[in-house]
């Protein structure tokens, strides 16, 4: 089965938890699953996937980047090596044809539905250095495995651990950044506070398009941006 077609299932899997989540679910559980989306993002997506594999904006150690991968599977994101090189992409064409997230080109649902780009061609010289990174390389072939034993180990402790340990992040990780990419670059790179709310610190988009290097995506004191913050207090070397 074709990795597009697995990352689709995830997230149709995901979805289908809803319905046990509003019957069984209790408001305590619901405050869970989006406080663990947010260590989630601001450790693996926001701060991984993206301050440092797409822009290496700080230094971290090996242990570290196995850290982000593992955390990585529990936002249904796909591979941080698939992630990064569509982000690299979208940086290099933003809002032109060869954009994954291009809006104009590619429609609204397309670009919300396509968030983590599993539809895009990816060309070759986004993927060649990432490919190179063993780490990267072991958790881009072994990551629906994990995947599948995350969702399996969770289930047996408990159905509901699964579906607010897992599913729901994962939904909420989903419609984040489709939010994000959608306002993000409705009229070309684009600040948005509801997309910042729901992705840890990444609606800030037009600062971020400034100064992709930079760790900070909140440039502003006002501009709330708790991954930014993590990074301050955990690394030393950082851009």
């Amino acid at each position: 089965m074709h990795n597009t077609t697995k990352l689709i299932i995830n997230h149709g899997f995901s979805h289908l938890m809803l319905i046990p989540a509003f019957m069984y679910g209790e408001l305590w559980m619901w405050a869970f699953a989006f406080l663990w989306w947010y260590v989630i993002a601001i450790v693996a997506i926001s701060g991984g996937y993206h301050r440092y594999y797409s822009h290496r904006t700080y230094t971290c150690s090996k242990w570290y980047q196995v850290l982000i991968n593992v955390l990585g599977i529990f936002s249904g994101a796909g591979p941080a090596l698939t992630w990064a090189a569509v982000h690299k992409q979208h940086h290099a064409y933003a809002d032109k044809e060869d954009d994954p997230h291009s809006y104009h080109h590619k429609g609204w649902f397309s670009v919300y539905v396509n968030t983590w780009g599993y539809n895009s061609k990816i060309k070759r010289r986004f993927i060649k250095t990432l490919w190179r990174d063993p780490i990267l390389k072991f958790f881009h072939k072994q990551y629906f495995t994990l995947n599948l034993f995350i969702i399996i180990l969770l289930f047996l402790i408990d159905p509901m651990l699964m579906v607010f340990g897992y599913a729901i992040p994962v939904v909420f990780a989903f419609h984040g950044y489709g939010l994000l990419n959608i306002l993000g670059h409705k009229d070309g790179p684009t600040n948005t506070f509801v997309g910042n709310i729901l992705t840890a610190g990444e609606g800030w988009h037009a600062n971020h398009h400034k100064k992709p290097g930079s760790y900070k995506i909140g440039m502003k004191w006002w501009q709330f941006d708790p991954t930014a913050y993590y990074i301050a207090l955990m690394f030393k070397e950082k851009k």
